[in-house]
């Protein structure tokens, strides 16, 4: 297996697939597809072979960010990187902050769990399992 393949699965586990643009409440903004968000305005409409090939445009340097990295480690770092931002997977790759568990979990709202300003059930849930990839890759 693959990096590109297993992010895939795991991604697309998590933002399902829409193939018209909704508006993302919490978030506020137009998101269409497996949760791409550039240029998406109201009205927008895609197969699903176009939402594929944004998938890709938009996890492949997130993956070149990680790609010596351990596969589930891998994974797990392009997910939090594509929900949560570039620069946040920057972040954890430099040190500044970490994704482990226990650090990552600090803290009265840990970063990454709200939407909009609205903690989400759902992006706490991803954080965890996030977490825990990276901590079993390491052998945590």
């Amino acid at each position: 297996m693959t990096i590109a393949l297993l992010v895939a699965k795991l991604i697309q586990s998590f933002e399902g697939c829409k193939l018209t643009a909704y508006w993302d409440k919490t978030g506020k903004v137009w998101t269409i597809g497996f949760g791409h968000t550039k240029k998406v305005t109201n009205g927008d409409t895609i197969t699903f072979d176009q939402a594929v090939a944004l998938f890709e445009q938009d996890s492949a340097l997130l993956i070149a960010l990680v790609q010596d990295r351990p596969l589930v480690e891998a994974a797990a770092l392009v997910s939090f990187g594509y929900n949560c931002g570039i620069g946040a997977l920057q972040r954890v790759l430099s040190g500044s902050f970490h994704i482990e568990h226990e650090e990552f979990m600090a803290g009265e709202t840990p970063y990454g769990e709200t939407s909009g300003g609205i903690r989400l059930p759902g992006l706490y849930s991803r954080r965890q399992l996030e977490a825990a990839l990276v901590e079993s890759s390491r052998g945590s």
